[in-house]
């Protein structure tokens, strides 16, 4: 997702989600489907905050605004490791909505940002996620669908419509027959599928 503004998003989740995935063919040439490991940091206290590790590289998308059944998702940040004290500071754990830990260092490695700073947040989880992509580009709008499994053996089909013009996402959400279904972000149902649940509020005495 190139365009730093943001694109508008519509996610369906299923098990049996391959007539759509036929439809998609018939609109537009399938890409060669694609593989990818990635981890998911979820946080108990929000479901706009999509921050994943992929390839080597630390990714954060937000969701900064909803119009009707769509949302609108964009890149925030894209980096490499060590992960610098600043950012994680400023930018991680602000997103991930959760206190910033004690940082000791200028400069975290993968393995020690992991340990030393995610692992021991309670209201924390990550997620190992193996995907199965192919990608469908009409001229208004991009589409994939995706074979999605966890660490642990659940699995899950996605389609997922995306575009800068919301407009053009409504008009594909219809033509696919997608107009009864409920828009279920990543974040969402990657929490669905592992169990996990807000954090309780506190009540003031």
């Amino acid at each position: 997702m190139s365009n730093p503004l943001g694109r508008f998003e519509f996610r369906v989740w299923g098990n049996q989600l391959g007539p759509f995935r036929d439809r998609l063919n018939a609109i537009a040439a399938p890409s060669a489907p694609r593989e990818s490991a990635e981890t998911y940091i979820l946080s108990r206290t929000l479901d706009t905050a999509n921050v994943k590790l992929r390839a080597g590289l630390f990714d954060i998308k937000l969701m900064f605004e909803q119009v009707g059944r769509l949302e609108r998702w964009r890149p925030v940040l894209k980096s490499e490791f060590p992960l610098d004290s600043r950012t994680i500071v400023e930018q991680v754990f602000p997103t991930l909505g959760v206190a910033v830990p004690q940082i000791s260092q200028p400069s975290y490695t993968h393995g020690e940002f992991i340990r030393g700073l995610v692992q021991p947040n309670r209201d924390l989880a990550m997620v190992d996620v193996v995907k199965v992509r192919t990608q469908f580009i009409s001229e208004k709008y991009t589409a994939e669908f995706a074979e999605v499994r966890i660490a642990g053996g659940a699995t899950s089909e996605t389609v997922e419509l995306e575009s800068e013009d919301p407009a053009a996402v409504l008009r594909a959400i219809a033509k696919l027959g997608l107009n009864s279904h409920a828009n279920i972000n990543y974040v969402r149902h990657l929490k669905l599928m592992t169990g996990m649940t807000p954090r309780a509020s506190v009540s003031a005495n």
